[in-house]
């Protein structure tokens, strides 16, 4: 047997490249958005989330549909083919390419919600969470709630029809679709909402209509054929084209429209989609139930699954888990009630029982009890407390990552997803897992949307090794049989075909089937420029080829799979690489160091990785938050920076630590310099005398922007270190007995003030002083305060060593001062809090959200709100899970809030937003959005995060200090 290609490509062909750069010329003019063919960033757009890796030749971003219709022009003209692109979370290798990448940019983010919510209008690049969570004040969402919904792309959502949890059948895009707005592959528009799109179509493609008119009658006369397609759909089913539009439908035109649905890509680009929206019962009460064995488990759900009917009262969700699988996450602190009730055999049920009203919930919740008990159930616990509930979702939603990360390192994730009839669902598990365990795949786990017949399994193989392609493609072929010919049911449930099922569709579907799907491609696509070989492809071999190889690169990160649940979270995705890509590329580069193979290549992807590896990176790890196993890819990017940083530099880090006093007083007084010359010279004027320096000298220079204000410098020391060890305690307390508090002013607070607004606010150490007086506190600040540090410039530049020698000197003084941890410590700014608490010493370091919370505002009396203020939590706040403290310290001086649900870190990343101040700009670009009309005022607590969000978001940004001394001033 001919061996298959066992790594995927790690280049293009010259022909290729040269095609691609081609491609890229023809586009110049017509695509306003970047556009690249170099090896760095080809190489990262080369995987999604499955096992498959293709290099494409050019990566282009699309905005409008003008732009898609050039893309075809240009590729049909260089013979390229295009797949387009939305999150990138595919599972199948449908959104991989060695042609046109095509990535949907912030053009297609349009959401509208219609009068009483019971439609919704979406663009391709709106992710599912922001639909759902603007949905949620109206008790609606939409259909489609896949377990990567805080990732995934309504685009992809359609293109493979992708269910989920709770979907089922009946609640999929296919289902519940109201209108779609196309391009198909000779560029025309066609709005199925809209009747002149649709007469206009009617007689331009009249040939094209009466192809899918015969096509429905040559079914509808067939009717084993009938049956076939209907039973096939009566279970999750998304392998090869949606043939259920053939039976459904008559008219031509919806036929067309659903035939788009599920359709990878392969028959046009999908623009817009309007969804009728389904009930979301506000009440809810949630279970995680364990069973003595698989057969029990299977039992219960056949019964919960109500004869395959969709409900949205009763149980509406029963996720499988096998025992294997709960090995995986039985250490996290949502499993410990369970863990007394695990044996070594014993799956688990994660149950939703929802309702629209809490006495109707009630009845349901002791339906389900009862139910569960008939099946023998071992621990029955229904809890409507939300907080178990997102947490135990959580750890099902992260299943695909975390069950990954348990894989040994250097491995791929290899992961399919099969449905059976649910009345035969307890035998299937039995038999799945035992064809698992058949090929050698002992360490896969099992789980899946049981109510549906839905089973999710996932595994890994080394496919460095030469037989691990043989031995998955002997699995993939048991798989298909007992699968597709056995049970009946579909090979893929939910994931979508791709190249990793398109060998196997014929098998499933039959001749006359599958030759209805070659017609179908034929007829929308007749050159084949559309993700070719997805879907259809006529490689018997196509499911092991191109097959990703996972090499060793960095501990931090060697468990990453590449899933992207990470990349919402990152301020410059889209701008130049994501964490995902970071770490793909990161592991290209330790392969060549590794094989030697091109020396040239490996050069060149080290120089280029400067700038959108390592300058962009705000390294502010929100991806850990977001990733299931907590990578941290920031941590990964600061080690690269530290390792790149050369004696010159480590010298110069070294003098700047010495003499980090008169580097604040520079910094302070240079901003104070540019502030005093707005008053002569216009900003602008100032601004871009700046930016013609920072061209000049290779952008050393930092950018001085008019919201970037000079701060107070460091107020006067109330106690001193002195005073504190003659006494052998503070002070204040021994001459007042009322309590005392330490505050330390960050550098950040004392170098940059806030922007100017209408509420006469006090700078934040002022208004610091101020609350912690009003409060009733004596307070302590440390003497001779200019240049004291915590270390985080140091560390985020690459200079550990430096970072250790600043915050260590300044978390002794710290302690010192809080007399051994008995006195409170509270800074104001989060990064600043954050760092300091990888110190060690007595005194534990607090935010400032979390004492005015705590301690502050309850000896404040309230005097006066803003109508809405605009909440940002920046990165280390939401690390250290502030973000309801803010809120609340913001609720009190406000009677709205407006969190930036648009903006994750803004960017500003201690000094980034000086050097690299592109970065900003972009993290912040839909800042504005999420301002409300009659909001005047924003906080952050962190000045420079509000110094750009102030650029950015139309409104200035001040520290929660201020707002809080302003609201609570007596007037």
């Amino acid at each position: 047997m001919q061996q298959a290609p066992l790594a995927p490509l790690h280049h293009i062909t010259p022909e290729r490249h040269a095609a691609g750069q081609r491609l890229v010329s023809r586009l110049a003019g017509q695509v306003r958005a970047a556009m690249h063919t170099d090896p760095l960033m080809t190489y990262a757009w080369s995987g999604d989330a499955s096992s498959y890796r293709l290099i494409p030749a050019a990566v282009v971003f699309i905005n409008t549909e003008d732009e898609v219709r050039a893309v075809m022009t240009a590729a049909r003209a260089e013979h390229l083919p295009i797949t387009f692109r939305a999150a990138g979370t595919s599972l199948s290798g449908q959104a991989v390419t060695d042609g046109v990448l095509a990535v949907l940019g912030d053009g297609w983010r349009k959401l509208e919600i219609h009068p009483g919510a019971d439609q919704i209008t979406l663009g391709p690049a709106i992710i599912v969470a922001q639909a759902n969570g603007a949905l949620k004040p109206f008790n609606r969402k939409i259909g489609p709630d896949p377990a990567s919904q805080a990732t995934c792309k309504i685009g992809g959502v359609v293109n493979n029809n992708s269910s989920g949890m709770c979907c089922g059948v009946a609640q999929n895009t296919y289902h519940t679709m109201a209108r779609l707005r196309i391009v198909l592959a000779d560029g025309t528009m066609l709005d199925s909402g809209d009747p002149q799109s649709c007469a206009a179509f009617r007689q331009s493609h009249a040939p094209m209509l009466a192809a899918l008119h015969d096509l429905h009658h040559q079914v509808m006369a067939d009717a084993e054929l009938v049956s076939l397609i209907r039973r096939k759909y009566a279970i999750k089913n998304t392998v090869g084209y949606s043939l259920n539009a053939l039976v459904d439908y008559h008219d031509p035109l919806d036929i067309l429209i659903h035939l788009m649905v599920g359709s990878e890509g392969t028959l046009g680009f999908v623009s817009e989609v309007t969804y009728n929206t389904v009930p979301e019962h506000p009440f809810k009460s949630t279970a995680l139930v364990p069973f003595p064995d698989p057969q029990s488990a299977g039992r219960a759900i056949i019964e919960m699954a109500n004869g395959g009917v969709q409900v949205t009262t009763g149980v509406t969700a029963a996720e499988y888990i096998e025992r294997r699988a709960l090995a995986t996450v039985e250490h996290l602190p949502p499993m410990a009630p369970l863990r007394p009730w695990l044996t070594d055999n014993s799956p688990a049920v994660l149950i939703d029982v929802t309702a629209p009203d809490e006495a109707t919930l009630l009845v349901e919740v002791a339906k389900a009890e009862a139910l569960l008990a008939r099946h023998a159930a071992t621990h029955i616990d229904f809890s409507t407390d939300p907080d178990r509930s997102h947490a135990l979702w959580d750890i099902r939603k992260g299943f695909f990552a975390s069950g990954g990360a348990a894989r040994p390192k250097g491995t791929s994730m290899l992961t399919e997803d099969v449905a059976a009839p649910i009345e035969r669902l307890a035998e299937f598990v039995i038999d799945m897992r035992a064809l698992l365990d058949e090929h050698g795949y002992e360490d896969a786990i099992i789980f899946g949307h049981a109510l549906a017949g839905n089973l999710h399994f996932q595994m890994s193989d080394d496919f460095s090794r030469p037989d691990s392609a043989e031995k998955f493609d002997a699995f993939s072929k048991a798989l298909s049989d007992l699968v597709s010919i056995q049970y009946g049911g579909s090979l893929k449930a939910e994931h979508g075909t791709g190249r990793a099922i398109a060998p196997f569709v014929e098998a499933e579907w039959g001749s006359k089937a599958y030759g209805l799907m070659r017609q179908i491609k034929a007829l929308f696509d007749p050159e084949n420029l559309l993700n070719p070989g997805v879907l259809l492809n006529t490689d018997d071999k196509i499911h092991i080829k191109n097959l990703k190889v996972m090499p060793l690169a960095d501990d931090l990160v060697d468990l990453c799979i590449e899933c992207g649940f990470c990349e919402p979270a990152c301020p410059s995705q889209h701008m130049t690489l994501s964490p995902r890509q970071r770490i793909a590329v990161t592991r290209e580069r330790a392969r060549l160091r590794e094989t030697g193979e091109d020396d040239a290549r490996l050069a060149q992807l080290d120089a280029d990785f400067q700038y959108p590896g390592l300058d962009t990176c705000a390294a502010c790890n929100l991806c850990s938050l977001r990733c299931p196993v907590g990578i941290e890819t920031g941590t990964m990017i600061l080690g690269q920076r530290a390792e790149r940083r050369g004696s010159t530099a480590r010298s110069i880090a070294g003098f700047v630590a010495d003499h980090r006093g008169a580097v604040e007083s520079m910094m302070r007084g240079g901003v104070a310099l540019a502030d005093a010359a707005r008053t002569i010279i216009p900003a602008a004027a100032v601004e871009a005398i700046t930016e013609t320096a920072r061209r000049a000298t290779g952008k050393r220079v930092p950018r001085v922007s008019r919201a970037l204000r000079h701060g107070p410098g460091a107020p006067r020391a109330r106690t001193t270190r002195q005073d504190a060890r003659a006494t052998g305690f503070p002070v204040p307390i021994a001459q007042s007995g009322r309590p005392s508090v330490v505050y330390f002013p960050s550098c950040a607070t004392r170098m940059f003030g806030a922007p100017k607004s209408e509420h006469d606010l006090l700078a934040v150490p002022d208004a610091m002083l101020a609350l912690l007086e009003r409060a009733g506190f004596d307070v302590i600040v440390p003497e001779n305060l200019n240049g004291q540090c915590c270390g985080q410039p140091f560390q985020s530049k690459g200079f550990p060593e430096q970072a250790a020698g600043v915050g260590g000197d300044l978390k002794r003084n710290l302690s010192a001062l809080s007399d051994a941890g008995r006195l409170s410590v509270v800074t104001d700014a989060s990064t600043c809090a954050k760092h300091l608490r990888d110190f060690p010493g007595d005194a534990p370091v607090l935010d400032s959200a979390q004492f005015l919370l705590a301690q502050v505002m309850p000896r404040l009396t309230i005097t006066r709100q803003l109508p809405v203020v605009a909440v940002h939590h920046n990165c280390s706040a939401q690390r250290l899970s502030e973000q309801p403290m803010t809120e609340a310290i913001a609720r009190a001086c406000a009677k709205q809030i407006a969190v930036l649900s648009a903006v994750t870190c803004c960017g500003y990343a201690g000094d980034k937003g000086l050097f690299v101040p592109e970065l900003n700009a972009h993290a912040t670009r839909f800042a504005k959005a999420n301002i409300p009309a009659d909001c005047t005022l924003g906080v952050s607590t962190v000045s420079t995060c509000a110094s750009g969000l102030s650029e950015h978001a139309g409104v200035p940004f001040v520290g929660l200090a201020s707002l809080l001394e302003w609201a609570s001033r007596p007037l």
